[in-house]
């Protein structure tokens, strides 16, 4: 999917908050916002604006609900609730039990900051899967199983190439050239057997 030009109003809207939901799944017929119109506004301070029902955002807030496996239901549900939901930008969704990434999230071909953190991922392949998003800069992965191997943002890094931050903390010049100059499948191949041992 191609990417497109997001309309700054929408960048500096309020997020869609859809935290603290108790969340177990995005099917649409699981969300209170469908049934009530309500969505909250506390964490941000009121909620974007509405045209048609659709909300003109490009960001997103599912943090602290109870998300397990991958992330099937996202493209529908972002399409009922975004007025253009190829805007998305910054998709948060840290503090869940999410174990794996579905290929669904590079349908959001603008998506630039990604959330990750305090979650189940545990494979650095799973990771590697969004380094296929070309527009992605910031992730967090922190207190996810892949953030305790020796070397992990090193891996990190060599895995998605084009962020500028990981974790809130900004990527130097110099961790950059001290990156390995391998290919990413031999690099996956050969951190995921030095696991092993």
């Amino acid at each position: 999917m191609k990417s497109m030009k997001v309309p700054f109003s929408y960048k500096r809207a309020k997020p869609l908050d859809l935290s603290f939901e108790d969340l177990e799944s995005l099917a649409p017929s699981s969300l209170r916002v469908f049934s009530t119109g309500f969505v909250s506004s506390y964490r941000m301070l009121g909620v974007p604006a509405k045209r048609d029902g659709r909300y003109k955002t490009a960001s997103m807030l599912l943090s602290h609900n109870r998300l397990t496996g991958g992330l099937d239901d996202i493209r529908l549900l972002v399409d009922k609730l975004f007025w253009q939901p190829n805007a998305l930008c910054w998709l948060d969704l840290s503090h869940n039990q999410l174990t794996d990434l579905s290929d669904v999230l590079l349908g959001f071909p603008n998506l630039s900051t990604l959330y990750l953190h305090h979650n189940r991922l545990a494979s650095l392949c799973v990771v590697a899967r969004i380094n296929r998003l070309p527009r992605l800069r910031s992730v967090t992965l922190q207190n996810n199983p892949v953030a305790e191997y020796h070397g992990y943002r090193t891996a990190v890094l060599s895995v998605l190439k084009r962020i500028t931050r990981l974790d809130f903390v900004s990527v130097t010049d110099s961790e950059r050239r001290l990156l390995p100059p391998i290919a990413l499948e031999s690099f996956i191949k050969n951190y995921l057997m030095r696991q092993k041992s």
